[in-house]
């Protein structure tokens, strides 16, 4: 789920501004013609020695209407000028007053509604994801599950990465994610998932912790950065957690060794113009396909997702499966195919 933006303010907000700065522009203008006409014009009419100073001073008691007598008897032609001088320039002055306090109160009007369309958007989510922390590992966590359609929801306090959130339109909450409040305007209660990729493996510690007893149904992905704390994270309530040390080390190596699969993995895993993508999709209880071979039961078919392995209910992985395997109540199919054929594939394990 997107969050609209609100495009005719921000357009009206850079209106306003535009329109400030062209309207100081103008009184810029205008009082170094003043200060230019009361050193050189109304000297030599009055035959009166005006310096800058004298020019200046003139130019300010008039804009700021403070009233003092003037600094060197004018000429009528002078006393013209000023008056006409000052009606303009009050008038330029005023003009900007009103757009600056139109740009401020507009300004503070978007950032309302915007935040007001965030909340709205968060009580509508069920099934959505939680991202804590939008960091480098965040922003990608965050890309690749929306490059999947899936709604996602961002925890951030660092005033830095929320000025980025700000130019994006992921809903995303202003907080500590530690705290359960939130977690829970986060939406955690009706989430499916919870990534806690913070940048201390404490912080994660606790929002694992807090998360869980949250919600006991909740799926929790959380980063490691020691070794030591893989254990306390799983202990607390991860079901899965990864290293990016760990992560990264492998991938050099694979792409040391096996430059033609990671470059696979890469087009399939991480370019958005390929519309081919891996699945995990398990096998209800009550699904038709439940002790049938594979082949007949619709499971396998020509044109169809490519069945790269079953996970069982032990947790034993069987990998590229017979036609001729049966499927059991708790197993799963991790498979590959285009979206399409995975949608199709799920309703063929579903009916």
């Amino acid at each position: 789920m997107t969050i609209p933006r609100e495009r005719v303010s921000l357009t009206e907000l850079s209106r306003t501004a535009r329109q400030l700065w062209v309207l100081l522009a103008l009184l810029l203008v205008l009082m170094t013609c003043a200060v230019f006409f009361y050193l050189f014009v109304e000297s030599d009419l009055g035959r009166q020695h005006w310096s800058v100073i004298d020019a200046i001073y003139m130019v300010v008691l008039v804009i700021t209407t403070i009233g003092f007598r003037e600094v060197h008897d004018l000429t009528q032609f002078g006393r013209l000028f000023t008056t006409g001088f000052a009606i303009t320039s009050i008038l330029l002055l005023a003009l900007a007053v009103r757009s600056a306090a139109s740009l401020l109160v507009g300004q503070q009007l978007s950032a309302e509604v915007q935040r007001r369309r965030r909340l709205r958007a968060l009580k509508e989510m069920r099934d959505h994801y939680v991202v804590c922390g939008y960091g480098r590992m965040g922003r990608e966590t965050v890309h690749q599950l929306r490059r999947r359609g899936l709604d996602v929801v961002v925890i951030e306090q660092d005033p830095a990465r929320l000025e980025l959130l700000a130019d994006t339109d992921v809903p995303y909450i202003e907080g500590n994610a530690t705290q359960d409040e939130h977690l829970r305007a986060a939406g955690i209660e009706r989430s499916k998932c919870l990534v806690a990729a913070v940048g201390t493996d404490e912080d994660n510690l606790f929002i694992v912790l807090s998360a869980r007893l949250l919600n006991p149904k909740l799926y929790i992905v959380a980063r490691s950065s020691r070794d030591e704390t893989v254990d306390k994270l799983q202990r607390a309530g991860a079901n899965s957690v990864h290293s990016p040390y760990v992560l990264g080390g492998r991938d050099l190596a694979a792409a040391a060794v096996e430059p033609g699969v990671v470059h696979f993995l890469e087009q399939v895993l991480h370019q958005q113009e390929f519309d081919v993508d891996f699945r995990s999709i398990a096998v209800s209880p009550d699904s038709p396909v439940i002790g049938k071979p594979m082949l007949g039961s619709g499971v396998m078919q020509e044109g169809g997702a490519m069945i790269l392995a079953v996970l069982g209910a032990d947790k034993a992985l069987h990998t590229n499966p017979r036609p001729s395997t049966t499927l059991k109540r708790g197993d799963t199919l991790i498979a590959m195919g285009t979206h399409q054929q995975l949608t199709a594939l799920e309703r063929a394990v579903a009916k």
